[in-house]
């Protein structure tokens, strides 16, 4: 398998807490995996030292064969690597299609005249990006208006129009109703399917990931605990026991 992603002794301390700790991971391409652990297992660290919000103490971040440790927030970005945050960032003043122009002006380059200019084929493809993630009826809608399932299928969509050859996916389901849970997880499968765009979820919404992840990585206290098929990961006793509090 070609890996997109691999990340190689990756380790974060804060002083004395070792917030991640010698963590090899590989991604393929186009595939979809979930993470899942205890709340402060370092899940939400390992994103911030991949999209360089973090930079880590030792260890190595490799993406499409290139070694990317402690490059910039927005020159990662800029090779493709594209992060959903667990609280929705739109602009709730703007429609939902205006919103999802704004990707397309992000990397667009001014003219001449110092204007931004969009391609003709730049609402064709938002709309597109929009059927992907239920959005379509909704396009001249304020984002405030949206319900808060819709408001994170919007910056899903965001991430989408930026182009991503990686989305990383912090929480997406969460506070969302079971229904809204559901059809997330039918789109983000949706979503692998239809563009092999690789994706990597935290989520602790265990009915979620058995939707979607063929393969499942745990973390806890900072490592890598398990990785498998949702089936043995839900039949391993050891992990019950660190959800419900009883590992030490």
């Amino acid at each position: 398998m070609d890996f997109i992603l691999e990340t190689r002794g990756l380790s974060k301390r804060f002083g004395g807490l070792i917030a991640v700790d010698n963590v090899d991971i590989k991604l393929g391409k186009g595939e979809l995996r979930c993470i899942i652990g205890p709340n402060g297992c370092g899940k939400t660290t390992f994103f911030n030292l991949i999209t360089g919000n973090l930079k880590p103490s030792s260890g190595h971040v490799i993406f499409m064969g290139t070694d990317i440790t402690g490059w910039a927030v927005h020159d990662i970005s800029q090779l493709g690597i594209c992060r959903k945050f667990q609280v929705p960032s739109i602009f709730e003043g703007l429609t939902v299609f205006e919103n999802m122009r704004i990707p397309y002006y992000a990397r667009a380059k001014p003219s001449v005249f110092g204007r931004t200019q969009l391609s003709r084929n730049v609402n064709a493809e938002i709309m597109e990006h929009l059927r992907r993630v239920n959005l379509v009826d909704q396009a001249g809608e304020l984002a405030k208006n949206l319900a808060h399932g819709q408001k994170q299928w919007l910056e899903i969509g965001m991430v989408l129009a930026s182009r991503p050859s990686l989305m990383l996916l912090d929480e997406p389901t969460a506070g969302m109703t079971v229904t809204e849970t559901k059809l997330t997880a039918e789109l983000i499968k949706k979503i692998s399917e239809e563009t092999n765009i690789s994706i990597l979820v935290i989520e602790h919404d265990l009915s979620f990931v058995k939707e979607v992840a063929l393969k499942v990585t745990v973390m806890y206290k900072g490592a890598v605990f398990r990785e498998g098929a949702y089936d043995e990961i839900q039949e391993d006793r050891e992990i019950h026991d660190i959800y419900l509090g009883r590992r030490h």
